[in-house]
């Protein structure tokens, strides 16, 4: 029957192959785009961090509609694989609205995992940037104080109540 282990499993494959070619679209995508996008940047004058801000934009852009697409070709799919079975509509419904829940969720937290790590990698390269800069600041004698308005205020400024 459809839900024997011989079913689910060919449910299973299905899904994996499609969300494989999903991920081989993505990156063969950001593989082409990196290409390109690197020949448009070399004749401007484009900083090195706005191509990888560039890149990564692109590489999310580009799982999402891998992944996506993949998503929507299985549900397609997935009907003709419940038929062969011939199964009572009540349990086809039933196993074709579980099936494409349980794909749903897989395919949106790969995509929502992918974002978090692109995002946190992202804070952390701006955090990183910015202790940097304080670093580079200290080393030319800026230091001081920053004031309530976030102005910098020098090293031997009193406030005039003192």
């Amino acid at each position: 029957g459809l839900f024997s282990e011989v079913g689910v499993g060919e449910v299973t494959d299905s899904f994996w192959e499609y969300f494989a070619s999903g991920k081989r679209f993505a990156k063969r995508q950001s593989w082409w785009d990196a290409i390109f996008i690197g020949f448009r940047s070399m004749g401007r004058d484009e900083h090195f961090s706005e191509y990888v801000l560039r890149m990564l934009m692109q590489v999310l852009i580009n799982f999402s509609m891998g992944l996506l697409m993949a998503l929507v070709i299985f549900i397609f799919g997935l009907w003709n694989i419940i038929q062969t079975y011939q199964p009572n509509p009540i349990t086809a419904l039933v196993f074709f609205v579980t099936a494409v829940c349980a794909a749903f969720a897989f395919v949106s937290t790969y995509l929502l995992t992918l974002y978090g790590a692109a995002a946190g990698g992202l804070y952390g390269m701006v955090k990183m940037a910015e202790s940097s800069g304080r670093l580079e600041n200290g080393r030319r004698g800026g230091g001081g104080r920053i004031n309530a308005q976030g102005y910098r205020m020098p090293r031997n400024h009193r406030p005039h109540y003192q």
